[in-house]
């Protein structure tokens, strides 16, 4: 779907410019755990148990809706700082906050399990991220590239062509992120908490 995405090679510097910012979002939240007190690690350690353990249970008919809003609402802000056009830094604020997230995560259950750690967080948190992460930075890029378009082009030069087909392929690229986010959640719903209580009976209990 070359069109209802941000040209790769047109916007290249866009997406490594972006994917550093992710990176060095998630190398942060690894190295926020070694900042934490003893106290608020083995807080961390029972509410992961907490977790594992819980993870066998039926989910509620809405758990599914509630992934998918939380990714949808995401995706909804970032839309939005787009449009504004002076919001659109916070875009990248929310594009490093997801990999401090992720880097976070990783690094404590690495932290409370060792090598094992890389087992859960392979088994837990990659497979939706997989979907999830390239959609919000596609995502990510079309509000830069939109936004910039039109400092560009509206603010800097008096008569300017109509934002009309702009828009509509910017809007194009985040309705699409929708949709392919609905298989994250989907992820999130019904394969994570398979993946999820294999190794709290497995690995971290085993």
């Amino acid at each position: 779907m070359p069109s209802m995405m941000p040209s790769v090679r047109q916007h290249l510097h866009l997406y490594i410019f972006v994917s550093i910012i992710f990176v060095t979002g998630v190398v942060f939240g690894a190295l926020l755990v070694n900042a934490l007190t003893l106290d608020q690690q083995e807080e961390l350690s029972r509410q992961l148990k907490q977790v594992f353990l819980s993870a066998g249970e039926t989910p509620t008919g809405n758990a599914f809706w509630d992934s998918l809003w939380q990714y949808w609402r995401w995706i909804l802000i970032i839309a939005v700082f787009g449009i504004s056009i002076i919001g659109f830094p916070l875009i990248l604020v929310m594009d490093f906050a997801k990999g401090m997230f992720i880097g976070f995560t990783v690094g404590t259950l690495v932290g409370q399990y060792s090598w094992k750690g890389i087992i859960v967080a392979a088994a837990t948190i990659a497979p939706q991220n997989m979907i999830a992460i390239p959609l919000l930075l596609i995502a990510s890029v079309s509000s830069l590239a939109f936004s910039l378009h039109v400092l560009k082009n509206r603010l800097m030069i008096p008569k300017m062509k109509s934002l009309k087909a702009p828009f509509i392929n910017y809007m194009t690229v985040q309705v699409t992120a929708c949709i392919g986010l609905a298989g994250a959640a989907a992820v999130v719903h019904w394969i994570s908490p398979v993946f999820m209580t294999w190794v709290g009976s497995t690995i971290i209990h085993g």
